[in-house]
């Protein structure tokens, strides 16, 4: 019971803050920003991608420091400029950072993983230092086959919790109960999952950029 009152007390203080309205400054302040760098020889070597503040907002670093996950995907695509009105497709690659809270240790762990490669950073004393770890320019292999003129589009996905995490929840609240025993978990699932979902952050934080336009030989 303490435990769901815990979580009911997160639930309303987040609520709360989720209506205030953040000062211009701060939104300037913590606004995330995404940056693709091209390759000096783009046949040779893939671009290279940063990343600022994709976990600024506040409802994401107060869920992440109360224990719940967030995973950042990546999805970079090259495109060939096309003579008319239509560009062509040619290729993508994909990747996700995991970042989370280890209350055993006191510690965020970050970890990144693209198709069988991954890569576990542990051991951050705070959140910052966390996202300034996978903030630093990360090196693609995506690069054109042949000449003409590309340009890539790079798309993030943030998302912290989601129906299926209130349903985990729900589960891990409830345990063994009674046949017939209601939980009161789940008023948050049979209606108010959704609403608390997109407040605390759940609904997905896309962000899209396209770099500039460069041509092959």
């Amino acid at each position: 019971m303490r435990t769901l009152l815990r979580i009911l007390w997160i639930l309303a203080a987040l609520l709360t803050a989720s209506l205030m309205t953040a000062s211009p400054l701060f939104a300037q302040r913590e606004r995330p920003g995404m940056e693709i760098t091209i390759a000096s020889a783009p046949l040779d070597e893939g671009p290279t991608v940063t990343t600022t503040n994709l976990l600024a907002d506040p409802n994401t670093r107060e869920l992440l420091r109360n224990g719940f996950p967030t995973r950042v995907h990546f999805r970079l695509e090259l495109w060939k400029k096309g003579r008319w009105f239509f560009d062509d497709f040619t290729g993508r690659t994909q990747w996700d950072v995991g970042v989370h809270f280890d209350p055993t240790t006191g510690l965020f762990n970050v970890l990144r993983q693209q198709d069988s490669n991954i890569e576990n950073f542990v051991g951050f004393a705070t959140l910052t230092s966390a996202e300034e770890e996978f903030d630093r320019p990360f090196r693609t292999l995506l690069r054109p086959k042949r000449g003409g003129r590309y340009y890539y589009n790079l798309v993030v996905d943030v998302q912290t919790l989601t129906e299926t995490d209130l349903d985990a929840l729900n589960q891990w609240l409830r345990g063994p109960t009674a046949p017939g025993r209601s939980n009161p978990i789940t008023a948050i699932r049979s209606g108010l999952g959704t609403l608390f979902s997109r407040i605390l952050g759940g609904d997905k934080r896309h962000y899209e950029v396209r770099s500039e336009l460069f041509s092959v030989p």
